[in-house]
């Protein structure tokens, strides 16, 4: 294999909207070569997203680790999301604490800002450094104002990608506890619509569908005119005890039963079984396509 071959089997790959066992096996074996090659830790950290989508966390892990040893940043905000929330079976928020500190020294503000509130987050709750909430309450400040000028900003990725439903969350529950709950909501509204578009592309990746949950939870929380079914994200809201809810997709009615059993809630849809309302958001599909793919074509809800 030559570097302008492997190069061509990445781009094919990327551009096909399906694969076959066989264009995986290629893409890998094609990486690996640049990898063994040329030790670009780009491809290693291609390698390794790979793997998360495979759900192979420890081979993730080694090629992130292969990248950040040569000092790739974005391998550095993965790694600190790896051990913030144990993907491989171990929560180390030490070692989260150190990746995220890292990630957070990039020119690339979106990184920055990504690795920054995360850091925050620890402060908050106490996670390997004391807790500190007048210091959290800082940096989210900080954050959301710089996000708030995202042309002042530099990132190789768009601005649409900051990390907004993050800040708008985290920043309506700063404004709440001062007594603003207009606009908490405001801010939380955004940061539920922000949350389902990644949703719709990605719901594997990591604290996105929990970040959900706590964002329908606290506006259900915080005004009565939410108790309407605003969209299917409400299960998070509905399932703190039995229910059915019902739903149209292209005309087909669709049922998901909140049932409890030993004491847990568990999820039965399409006659299938999972464990929790978060499972079902990262695992439940409607003709082979996700349910927060088809987020907005969803309709007609209705509770019993």
């Amino acid at each position: 294999m030559t570097e302008t071959e492997a190069r061509g089997l990445i781009t094919d790959y990327y551009l096909s909207e399906s694969h076959t066992e066989d264009d995986k096996f290629m893409f890998v074996e094609a990486l690996r070569f640049l990898i063994d090659e040329y030790h670009n830790p780009n491809d290693m950290h291609n390698l390794a997203w790979f793997y998360a989508e495979e759900k192979d966390f420890r081979l993730y892990q080694k090629y992130l680790e292969m990248a950040a040893e040569y000092g790739y940043r974005p391998s550095y905000e993965s790694l600190g999301y790896l051990w913030y929330y144990g993907q491989t079976g171990t929560v180390d928020y030490g070692k989260a604490f150190h990746y995220f500190s890292l990630g957070a020294e990039s020119c690339d503000d979106h990184l920055r800002i990504g690795c920054e509130y995360k850091i925050a987050d620890m402060y908050r709750f106490g996670y390997f450094v004391e807790k500190d909430e007048e210091k959290y309450v800082e940096i989210i400040e900080r954050l959301y104002e710089e996000c708030s000028h995202p042309e002042d900003l530099f990132s190789l990725i768009p601005p649409e990608f900051l990390p907004w439903p993050a800040l708008n969350y985290r920043m309506a529950g700063i404004l709440e506890s001062e007594g603003n709950i207009t606009e908490a909501l405001h801010l939380l509204g955004e940061a539920r619509t922000g949350f389902a578009e990644y949703l719709r592309s990605n719901p594997s990746w990591w604290g996105n569908i929990e970040e959900m949950e706590k964002v329908v939870l606290m506006m259900h929380r915080l005004s009565p005119s939410t108790d309407g079914l605003t969209d299917l994200y409400d299960l998070f809201w509905l399932s703190e005890k039995e229910c059915c809810l019902t739903f149209r997709y292209r005309g087909i009615p669709c049922t998901v039963e909140c049932i409890a059993e030993d004491g847990k809630m568990v999820i039965r849809f399409n006659n299938r079984w999972y464990r929790s309302i978060s499972d079902f958001f990262e695992k439940a599909k409607i003709g082979g396509r996700p349910v927060t793919a088809l987020f907005g074509e969803l309709i007609e809800y209705q509770v019993s």
